[in-house]
């Protein structure tokens, strides 16, 4: 068992100083609750209540009887938090990997060869029937599909269809066996085509000896057989519009996983690691489980601590538990249902608590399944389907669809509707850890709207960044993030939430031949991230920050984007200190130059005519009728124009007098000046100062860009009284300017008519007027 020393039990509460986390801990570790540790502590009840919510703040002595109390708490409620990796071998591990990407391409190429189905999609649902019914059979002593198959008989075709029935109608779980005919498991394979399927048996002689069967069992096996078939996913299946889902990085399951587990309180930690027990402790749920990496991962997990306290025996009937009991999976692919059984079947479970359903479905024999889930699920760990649109009318159960839209549009993204479903799924305290595109946490409208339908219903406890490469092997570059939260009670908490940005994953994605392939290259932030999202660490990678239950952006970027240094300026500002909506105002002013006449020429800037080391502006002319879409605000003389679009740019500029009334590109936020000269203004913006705020705003990555309402919120990196001292300067320069301005336009105008004089004289034959030069 694993059990921490006072002093390690007393760190671990001294580096998480928030009274709640303590109370909560307290509360959760006492046999009755609330009312116990209010005894212990000599106050009522309802004043602990009023820590939780952090309502209030114990007295400075009590305060020290609660530290106290965490401190000398008993041992056997605190569990190590899990490390990210654990050891493995790595001669093993290739070997492994080698032999079975082999026969997956060895199996691919004969049913391609044989020309027999007509579809991808057919192709790798045999593929996965015979996976299966291989693995199936050897981690219960059997001899797989192997040359003994086809020996004794003159049909090796019909030796290889019965024996995977066999190995369905053994091992199949009773939760599918209601949802799944027999015949769905059936290979597609005639009873004539022996020569077909001798092909195929040999396919596997690599993984039919007994090196394999001894190096192929076990937890750690599970994660081999991820990567390896989500890799041979990603090389024989590019088009497979859910491989992002199929294709959750090891390294993110695992960290996932553990950020769960190490979510959980003592005592819930206790009672999941016990054979007996641990059927008490709720439902983990992955509802898109894919090939259920997230499932095993956690048996993975825990595997090796309940092995030390409980022993072989134990963990047995731990194992047993756990896959009928506690782990339960939903997917609507019947080829990832299979996929999933092979891999809870390498922990030696006979069962399983699959089910081939619609996790969204609200009528029907889906919904049966998933309605009954409801308020009983104590962790979600998934990665959902991105991309995937309904459309609002059949989501009218949905309150994301019927009440919290200001707008209605026509279809919603799959991932808006799962994030409502898991939090009805979700116990009181429960716990969701999932994949989102960032979408749902930066974007405006329908997105706004859907977090402020969920803030009532759940706290934030930590989103983690996650770089553009992290699903790269699926052949996307999708900006994503881990997003950690827990429902709420009745008691409101105000705990502050772990933002960080993850920059590197330990690994990069190399593209051969068209082939994508993972490799490992340099650190995993993820390494040290968990500790500090596990509350096990103080932040330096990331930040804890106090939000509003409202606050409109839940991305790390936001909240974790500025340095420490400009986070702490900007969070506690001064008198002196300047915000931009205090000397500008954002131009509300738009026109539309295709309602003007038709031949009329009007003055267009568009962001290449922005020079920003000069801050100049310049224009083109444009007749109406062929005015760009975006060619919408009017812009006056000294306007300043930014950038909205890829602000890291720093595009910014200054309206010369001479293109006042033109029309600017709706890419530019237009702020007119009110109390500050606008050359200095626009300096002050492209100060990087100024830029790192700017970028924290930034939504999207191959196009991204700012809301121009952000600019107003900008802190200016001088005090009011050095921008008083400057705005002399920037008059004379601005004067300057202008003079120059003139003495050009004046030197334009000489060049033009002394041109024009040396024409004329030339085509009458007449020499030119002679000049001295000097």
């Amino acid at each position: 068992m694993i059990a921490f020393s006072m002093h390690d039990v007393q760190c671990i509460f001294m580096q998480t100083p928030d009274i709640p986390f303590l109370v909560r801990e307290l509360v959760s570790a006492d046999p009755i609750g609330q009312t116990g540790v209010a005894a212990k502590l000599g106050v009522s009840a309802s004043t602990v209540g009023r820590w939780l919510s952090g309502t209030t703040h114990p007295r400075p002595s009590i305060e020290g009887q609660i530290r106290k109390l965490a401190g000398d708490m008993s041992t056997s409620w605190v569990c190590e938090s899990l490390p990210l990796y654990d050891q493995h071998e790595p001669d093993r591990d290739e070997y492994l990997r080698s032999v079975v990407a082999t026969t997956l391409r060895e199996v691919r190429e004969t049913l391609h060869r044989s020309g027999c189905l007509s579809s991808r999609h057919e192709a790798l649902d045999e593929i996965s029937k015979l996976l299966f019914a291989h693995i199936i059979s050897l981690q219960n002593g059997g001899p797989g599909i192997s040359t003994a198959l086809g020996k004794d008989t003159k049909s090796p075709a019909k030796a290889l269809k019965d024996f995977t029935s066999k190995i369905y109608s053994r091992h199949l779980p009773i939760s599918l066996a209601h949802e799944l005919k027999p015949s769905d498991f059936h290979l597609r394979l005639k009873e004539s085509e022996n020569l077909f399927a001798d092909e195929i048996i040999s396919c596997f002689d690599g993984i039919s000896n007994s090196k394999f069967s001894a190096c192929f069992s076990g937890p750690d096996s599970a994660d081999i057989l991820n990567d390896v078939f989500g890799q041979f996913l990603a090389d024989s299946f590019v088009d497979e519009k859910e491989l992002g889902q199929y294709l959750t990085p090891t390294e993110i399951v695992r960290f996932m996983s553990r950020l769960g587990i190490n979510s959980l309180s003592l005592q819930d930690f206790e009672t999941l690691c016990h054979p007996e027990n641990c059927s008490d402790f709720g439902i983990i749920l992955d509802p898109s489980c894919g090939v259920g990496s997230f499932l095993t991962e956690v048996l993975k997990s825990l595997h090796t601590e309940v092995h030390k306290r409980h022993g072989s025996a134990g963990v047995g009937d731990w194992v047993n538990r756990m896959v009928r009991s506690v782990l339960v999976g939903i997917d609507k692919s019947e080829r990832m249902i299979r996929l999933s059984l092979t891999n809870l079947a390498l922990f030696g479970s006979p069962a399983a608590n699959l089910h081939f359903a619609n996790s969204l479905a609200r009528k029907g024999p889906d919904a049966e399944i998933t309605t009954g889930l409801e308020g009983k699920v104590k962790l979600i760990l998934t990665n959902p389907p991105f991309g995937a649109e309904f459309p609002r009318a059949s989501l009218m159960e949905y309150k994301v669809a019927s009440e919290w839209l200001r707008r209605t549009p026509k279809a919603l993204d799959s991932e808006m509707i799962f994030l409502e479903r898991y939090i009805d799924w979700l116990t009181p305290e429960g716990t969701l850890i999932a994949i989102v595109p960032d979408s749902i946490l930066t974007n405006r409208g329908i997105y706004q709207d859907l977090r402020a339908g969920l803030s009532p219903r759940v706290e934030l406890r930590s989103v983690i960044s996650l770089p553009p490469v992290t699903f790269g092997a699926a052949g996307t570059t999708t900006k994503t993030s881990v997003l950690h939260l827990t429902k709420k009670t009745k008691m409101v908490r105000r705990d502050k939430v772990y933002f960080s940005i993850c920059h590197d994953v330990g690994y990069e994605i190399t593209t051969r031949a068209s082939q994508r392939k993972k490799v490992s290259k340099g650190r995993n932030d993820l390494v040290e991230i968990l500790p500090e999202a596990s509350r096990d660490r103080e932040p330096c990678i990331g930040r804890l920050v106090n939000i509003s239950p409202y606050v409109p952006r839940w991305d790390a970027t936001y909240h974790a984007g500025l340095s420490n240094e400009i986070a702490d300026l900007i969070e506690n500002p001064k008198e002196t200190d300047i915000f931009v909506r205090e000397v500008a105002t954002l131009s509300t002013t738009r026109i539309d130059p295709r309602r003007f006449n038709a031949s009329s020429v009007f003055l267009y800037i568009e962001i290449s005519d922005v020079d920003s080391g000069t801050l100049g502006v310049t224009a083109k002319a444009i007749q109406c009728e062929q005015a760009p879409s975006r060619a919408r605000k009017l812009v006056r003389t000294g306007d300043v124009l930014v950038s909205t679009v890829r602000p890291e740019r720093r595009t910014i500029g200054v309206v010369p007098r001479e293109l006042d009334k033109a029309v600017c590109s709706t890419g530019f936020a237009v702020l007119q000046c009110k109390r500050i000269e606008s050359i200095l203004l626009a300096r002050l913006l492209q100060s990087d100062f100024a830029n790192e705020q700017i970028l924290r705003n930034n939504i999207g990555i191959a196009y991204p860009a700012i809301n121009e309402e952000c600019l107003l919120d900008i802190v200016l990196p001088l005090s009011r009284k050095d921008i008083h001292s400057l705005q002399e300067e920037a008059n004379k320069i601005r004067d300057l300017r202008s003079k120059l301005v003139q003495e050009e336009h004046m030197f334009s105008k000489s060049v033009d008519q002394l041109i024009s004089i040396w024409h004329t004289a030339k085509s009458s034959k007449q020499d030119p007027i002679p000049h001295q030069l000097y």
